[in-house]
């Protein structure tokens, strides 16, 4: 699951107040936004009988004095496991033979259903209410708090999530993308039921939201529904900012994992630079696309075994560009020097023009084809709608590809690759590195499922 971050080699702050109005930006088709500030976008998109029901909250994941790592994961894990009626929203969700996540990123959470078409009216309306309604009882606060447990336990030995991680905390001295979405153990222990309800209080309102509906879905009967159901408006605090600082000059570690493993981070541009953000996701296609991108395919031909990833994600206040690979007896080193040799071609020159048409082909068919089902497509309108920019979201909806974000991918040229290329990534990168756990640190299990935002973002 997951999108991206980072600034200009500069010092700067990424955020700013988030309010109703500030919120008021040109929406993408069929995106409306209700007078207490709730944006509702509803797209009929597949013939197939299901629907992908999202609430996406803006929010800072540590909190609004930062001094809570993870209390953005605790409270909407809280909120999915309190029972209102008898029933918790995971369990209303699993009787209509849906699924339901939580995801949480640095700056948004997402509460996301994928269920049956016949049961999304009576979900958007337990959806709606449990999320602008906000309660946590007892029993729920509990489950959640196991849960979280579990996921920060397995999340410990995943080299991905850390080296991840670890780019963001390397490149922020401090504020929400310095903090793990996952929080600590200690942080976990001393959070409170009335920590989480007043989270909760804060960042659950209506004009700091977009609720989604993709699929199967009367568009208008949606708005209508979702506009009925008329959440309390409330003032939307300030999002905490976060100050970028300089790469260290020597790579950083930073813990350890199941295996070795290297990461490389960049600052990127910010989404309201639609054109420069545009080219750093062609870049990002072009060099990390699993079994296509230049650096995925000189890393695993080096060594197949090496688990490789990377992206572009696009931030409000500033994007990142990272990859990370990890295997067993990874040489860090190394690695890191092939990452960045891979790279030469964007660094050294245009790309020639037969070879750029192709990349560009392959680029626009790649973000089709990243944004095919309902949930890939919702998760696209809120993702973009948390960074500030909902007109610029991709959508394969449109036949024309007449929305923002084409209109800058067909606009795209050798030179100005090439020139993004130079002005963000030509600089020595933040390095981090994660070591293989001592044999008696080691944990077992599998990671829970996981799903990557199509834009760039962050695990949940």
């Amino acid at each position: 699951m997951l999108k991206s971050l980072l600034l200009a080699p500069v010092a700067a702050l990424l955020a700013a107040t988030l309010s109703s109005s500030a919120l008021a930006l040109p929406l993408a088709p069929n995106e409306t936004q209700l007078s207490d500030g709730l944006t509702v976008a509803a797209r009929h998109a597949t013939a197939s009988p299901t629907v992908a029901l999202e609430a996406w909250i803006i929010c800072p994941s540590n909190g609004y004095d930062g001094a809570k790592p993870g209390i953005a994961r605790l409270t909407g894990l809280s909120i999915a496991s309190t029972k209102v009626a008898g029933a918790s929203l995971r369990d209303l969700v699993r009787l209509e033979g849906g699924q339901i996540s939580v995801s949480i990123f640095p700056g948004s959470t997402e509460i996301a259903i994928v269920a049956p078409a016949y049961a999304a009216d009576r979900l958007a309306d337990a959806l709606v209410a449990r999320v602008f309604h906000p309660t946590v009882d007892a029993a729920g606060f509990r489950d959640a708090k196991l849960r979280m447990a579990e996921q920060q336990l397995l999340a410990s030995g995943n080299p991905a999530l850390l080296l991840r991680d670890a780019v963001f905390n390397t490149l922020f001295v401090n504020g929400p993308f310095h903090a793990s979405p996952f929080g600590t153990s200690s942080s976990l222990k001393a959070m409170t039921g009335a920590d989480v309800q007043t989270f909760a209080g804060q960042a659950y309102q209506p004009g700091n939201a977009i609720v989604v509906a993709v699929g199967s879905v009367d568009e208008q009967a949606f708005l209508r529904r979702i506009a009925s159901a008329a959440p309390p408006a409330g003032s939307v605090p300030a999002f905490p900012a976060s100050a970028q600082t300089s790469p260290p000059a020597q790579p950083t570690m930073n813990g350890f994992a199941d295996t070795a493993g290297v990461a490389l981070g960049w600052v990127g541009p910010a989404v309201d630079d639609e054109r420069a953000s545009t080219a750093m996701d062609f870049i990002s296609d072009y060099l990390t696309r699993p079994s296509y991108g230049l650096v995925a395919k000189a890393l695993h031909t080096s060594n197949p075994a090496i688990e490789f990833s990377g992206q572009f994600i696009t931030l409000r206040g500033a994007g990142v560009f990272y990859m990370s690979a990890s295997a067993d007896k990874l040489p860090v080193q190394l690695t890191a020097d092939a990452m960045r040799a891979a790279m030469k071609p964007l660094l050294d020159g245009p790309l020639p023009g037969a070879e750029f048409a192709r990349a560009l082909d392959a680029f626009r068919t790649h973000t089709l084809r990243d944004a095919q089902t309902p949930q890939e497509l919702a998760d696209n309108y809120g993702w973009y709608f948390a960074q500030g920019a909902p007109a610029y979201t991709p959508s394969a909806i449109d036949p024309a590809l007449s929305g923002d974000y084409f209109k800058r991918a067909a606009a795209l040229t050798p030179d100005l690759i090439f020139r993004t290329a130079k002005t963000y990534l030509a600089g020595a990168p933040a390095t981090v590195t994660v070591a293989p756990r001592p044999t008696s640190q080691t944990t077992t299990g599998d990671m829970p499922p996981q799903r990557v935002l199509t834009r760039g973002g962050s695990i949940r």
